[in-house]
């Protein structure tokens, strides 16, 4: 194919051997003899060769004057070897080039990746032909969510017969998701810039964005540097048995352990008292996910499901160090990824892959949902929903909420109020802020339509914003913990 360098030189070729077979008498005389006066001089010589002549005549004789000119004879040769050299060339570039035979690969260091997170890329080019390649480039699509952060993803360079050379960029992952680095794309150019030959390689190499994982490394750190507050400690459920920790003195009653006795207390008091332990027992703990279209609301990248999909990744990880058993139902107008309750360490790479593809579709059925869990595990357990209450009816989650406590589940709701999520009101107008501010109380009215609905149910509902989502769906798990709420 012709180059842009080439098709300008064409088309100059054309446009030169044109005017001169109209100069010649080939062609429209009214159309051409206009340009061709579009010099100073050619007008000056025509005004003063044709004074005196007829009204009508003075193009006419112009015109003859151009036709004896060498001017238009050098146009025509100039013309000729134009087009020539762009045209007559283009087989013989057509049977050198043959795009072929340069074979690309492509190598990433990771095909798994959490959002933030680095990937390097090196793309290989192999000429296995024999003739040179004097002008070869090479281009790597990326994803429009990738951002390159060193190197290019192209090359331009040559090669020789049998050659390899290798490019590399990193780009840096931003959002969670399934991602396809490619199609590739070969340019071979001749030595003039003439010509090139176009191929497009429609070979790629998935990658898989996990959500990102820095709330979970704040947490270690602050776990490793001891400095864990009443939201990170370890706490337990309260019971009494035979674990480590110290629960409280008791009076000694036949068949008690002779071990448990404490000599100390008997000499203070005269009485014989046995020590009682804390035995902390584990939990049973389900996350509901609601992904409906409603959750996928707020500032790009920090949606409701953003946050949710963050709170769900911090309380798995907390239940895996303290050996609760955990699951996770994903659902919109109907369950979309189950995982059941369980401990092992697998589960949480399980999960990452569950988090990485969910997206904001459709309404939100609860009962759906409820349904489904209960069917697969009759046991009674913690439920913990994040959704926002917007994309279903409150006599579903209501009907929902029944079905659950009548297998003595328990159930908190940890909802994000969507007007926290938008833009906040000191950026609003005066006028927007009137709206807000009404859109506000409507959600508000629908809140407690709900609240009311499941009063009496014993189903806590916590109002969350982008600033207090997590630290309340820690406090949530924490206090589950503590109170034994879904105990195994």
């Amino acid at each position: 194919m012709l180059s842009s360098r080439g098709a300008f030189i064409a088309i100059g070729g054309i446009l030169l051997l044109s005017i001169g077979l109209s100069a010649k008498g080939i062609g429209t005389v009214t159309t051409m003899v206009p340009i061709l006066f579009s010099g100073e001089g050619l007008i000056q010589q025509s005004t003063n060769q044709t004074a005196g002549l007829p009204e009508g005549m003075e193009f006419l004789e112009a015109f003859e004057i151009l036709n004896s000119s060498p001017i238009v004879d050098y146009s025509m040769f100039l013309g000729t070897l134009l087009i020539l050299a762009s045209v007559i060339g283009l087989p013989f570039f057509r049977a050198s080039a043959n795009a072929s035979l340069i074979r690309v690969t492509r190598l990433v260091d990771r095909e798994k990746a959490f959002a933030g997170e680095y990937v390097h890329v090196t793309v290989r080019v192999e000429n296995t032909g024999r003739k040179r390649i004097d002008f070869l480039e090479i281009y790597d699509a990326i994803p429009d969510m990738f951002e390159i952060v060193l190197g290019e993803n192209f090359i331009i360079t040559q090669l020789a017969g049998h050659e390899t050379k290798e490019f590399s960029y990193i780009v840096q992952v931003s959002t969670r998701g399934v991602y396809q680095i490619g199609p590739v794309k070969v340019i071979i150019h001749d030595r003039l810039g003439f010509y090139f030959e176009e191929d497009v390689r429609h070979f790629y190499t998935e990658v898989l964005c996990y959500p990102s994982y820095e709330d979970i490394r704040r947490m270690e750190a602050l776990s490793k540097r001891r400095q864990q507050g009443k939201m990170f400690g370890a706490h337990k459920t309260r019971q009494k048995g035979m674990g480590d920790d110290f629960h409280a003195l008791a009076r000694y009653y036949p068949g008690a352990p002779f071990k448990s006795l404490d000599w100390k207390a008997f000499s203070r008091t005269g009485e014989l008292m046995v020590r009682e332990f804390e035995a902390e027992k584990n939990i049973r703990i389900v996350l509901f996910l609601d992904h409906s279209g409603s959750m996928g609301a707020g500032i790009p990248y920090n949606t409701k499901l953003d946050f949710a999909i963050r709170s769900v990744m911090l309380v798995m990880k907390m239940a895996e160090e303290r050996q609760d058993l955990f699951g996770l139902l994903t659902y919109a107008d109907r369950p979309t990824s189950y995982l059941p309750p369980g401990g092992s360490k697998s589960m949480f790479h399980q999960l990452l892959e569950i988090l990485a593809l969910v997206e904001p579709e459709g309404r939100s059925d609860p009962l759906a949902a409820v349904d489904y869990v209960m069917q697969r595990l009759p046991r009674a357990s913690f439920y913990v929903f994040l959704t926002d209450l917007e994309s279903s009816d409150s006599e579903i989650f209501t009907e929902a909420a029944k079905r659950a406590r009548s297998t003595k589940n328990r159930i908190t709701v940890i909802s994000p109020f969507g007007p926290l999520f938008e833009a906040k009101l000191t950026d609003l107008s005066t006028t927007e802020r009137a709206i807000a501010e009404a859109i506000f109380e409507e959600y508000l009215g629908y809140r407690k339509q709900v609240e009311d609905s499941l009063r009496g149910l014993g189903v806590e509902i916590i109002n969350v914003g982008p600033d207090d989502i997590l630290p309340n769906v820690i406090k949530t798990y924490m206090k589950g913990k503590q109170v034994g709420k879904g105990s195994v």
